[in-house]
């Protein structure tokens, strides 16, 4: 294994150059291409960035806010859950997407999402470019970008992608430098517990570093070094709780997490890979694998823990590919750089800037394929059952039992909910009763829901199974049905909507 090392070092010195004081053209340039990149791709494809319906919940919530001068506390929108206590751990994307789309319609809520996406990997390639060479940057941000491709959505959660990234570099650098993080990140923890649910993996991320810190610092500075990590993790506890909900807003991990098994099947909760077909994630966690194993790259026990960690929950939940993407690099840079030595070679090394002229005429460019795009066609969100919620509103239904994916545009459209993607707000009793009604593993208990709750029409996906046994059931009608939702009423509202009309 030594040798192989020195014989993959000496070809990495020479791929890199050692001659003395060797211009580099590309360097400056390469957190504008990954920026711009991530930008083109996905403001080309504004259909996927608004393909879950889950934005027509957030805007409205958005509005919501903005109409009460206040953040809910109870459930405004379902007549499952009327005021059941309900918060909203992403009010401030939601206001941020509704104002988008009060700007520019649906093509605002894709640009705000598409301008996150696209300033995460800037600064992801321009923080990766401090401690590495060029050429394994491109492969650690190229690879993210291709991981991340399916689930760039415009959500909040896309609008904290920027914060993860300063976050997980500051932390990573204030334990490579054995001290702790300066307390001018701490609001960064703030402004993303404001955004997004997910700033409890902020806060646990301090942990790990701290311990690293401590660790490898001298014997003699361990107590002050982790007083200070401990006085950060304090503050940052602190101002994770500056939201219009306090300290609440940290319990919502906990709610969903109780979820339990029926967490894996909510969508973004499912697991993300498929050892069965080839995909982008496969590839690039074999190739890093295959890496690894032929260049001998070690890294220390606290960092092997922490990645293992996120490939974990990469491999168990969806949601966590962006995690993977945007913070495990830093996980690896340092090590990789000492792998390659690359604190000794990069001085023999001229970064040329990029002139301001091209920095202009590249940001104008982008400025133009922007109002090209963003003016050019119909960028309303694909899949949402329009037609379907137009008859039951010529229906005048008012209790219908909806499919779980329908959830958000029924909000969007002022019908209150039997059930949506709030899954923390139902709880695993509710949701799971739901699966096994409408999946028809509870036959008899799914005629029970109907009259238990009321409904007095259903809007279900066409492949629910419970869709065949409304056909049967002699008080039920079908009376709408396309390739995104079969509607059935009862045959009484029925009758009496034909006497109205």
């Amino acid at each position: 294994m030594p040798s192989g090392n020195n014989s993959f070092q000496a070809s990495s010195e020479t791929r890199l150059g050692v001659s003395p004081m060797r211009s580099d053209h590309l360097r400056a340039w390469l957190p504008l291409i990954f920026g711009a990149t991530a930008y083109l791709t996905l403001i080309g494809r504004i259909d996927s960035l608004l393909r879950d319906t889950d934005i027509y919940w957030h805007i409205a919530v958005g509005q919501w806010i903005i109409d009460h001068r206040a953040v809910p506390h109870v459930d405004p929108f379902s007549f499952t859950m009327r005021d059941a206590p309900w918060i909203t751990s992403g009010w401030l994307s939601e206001v941020l997407y509704f104002a988008a789309f009060k700007l520019a319609g649906w093509p605002g809520a894709a640009f705000l999402a598409a301008l996150s996406a696209s300033v995460a990997f800037f600064l992801l390639t321009h923080l990766l470019l401090k401690r590495l060479p060029n050429t394994p940057v491109m492969i650690l941000v190229g690879g993210g970008l291709v991981m991340t491709a399916f689930h760039m959505l415009a959500r909040p959660h896309v609008l904290i992608f920027p914060l993860m990234v300063v976050w997980a570099n500051a932390l990573v650098q204030a334990s490579e430098e054995r001290r702790a993080p300066s307390f001018v990140y701490l609001p960064l923890i703030t402004l993303w517990a404001n955004l997004h649910g997910s700033f409890t993996l902020g806060l646990a991320l301090i942990a790990p570093f701290a311990l690293e810190a401590i660790w490898t610092a001298d014997k003699s500075a361990r107590v002050a070094i982790a007083l200070r990590w401990l006085g950060f993790g304090a503050l940052a506890l602190v101002a994770a709780c500056i939201t219009p909900y306090g300290p609440e807003s940290i319990l919502v991990t906990f709610r969903i997490l109780d979820l339990g098994p029926i967490l894996s099947t909510i969508g973004e909760w499912k697991p993300a890979l498929d050892f069965g077909t080839l995909n982008p994630i496969t590839i690039c966690f074999i190739a890093g694998m295959a890496y690894v194993l032929y260049s001998g790259l070690k890294l220390p026990p606290i960092r092997i823990a922490a990645l293992l960690a996120v490939v974990s929950q990469t491999l168990a939940h969806v949601r966590y590919v962006d995690v993977c993407a945007l913070v495990a690099p830093f996980f690896t840079a340092g090590p990789l750089a000492q792998h390659l030595g690359w604190p000794q070679l990069q001085h023999n090394r001229k970064i040329v800037p990029v002139s301001r002229t091209a920095l202009v005429i590249a940001i104008a460019g982008l400025a133009i394929v922007t109002g090209v795009i963003l003016g050019t066609g119909d960028h309303t969100p694909p899949r949402a059952p329009r037609v379907a919620v137009e008859k039951l509103r010529q229906l005048n239904a008012g209790r219908i039992l909806n499919d779980y994916s329908f959830g958000g545009y029924l909000i969007s459209q002022g019908s209150p909910t039997f059930i949506d993607s709030r899954a923390e707000l139902y709880g695993p009793v509710f949701l799971n009763r739901y699966l096994r009604t409408v999946s028809l593993d509870d036959l008899a208990d799914f005629v029970k829901l109907l009259d238990e709750y009321k409904i007095d029409a259903t809007l279900l996906f066409p492949s629910t199974p419970a869709i065949a046994l409304l056909d049967r059931m002699p008080e039920w009608e079908r009376t709408y049905a396309d390739d995104i939702a079969v509607v059935h009423v009862r045959r009484m509202r029925a009758g009496r909507a034909d006497s109205l009309n």
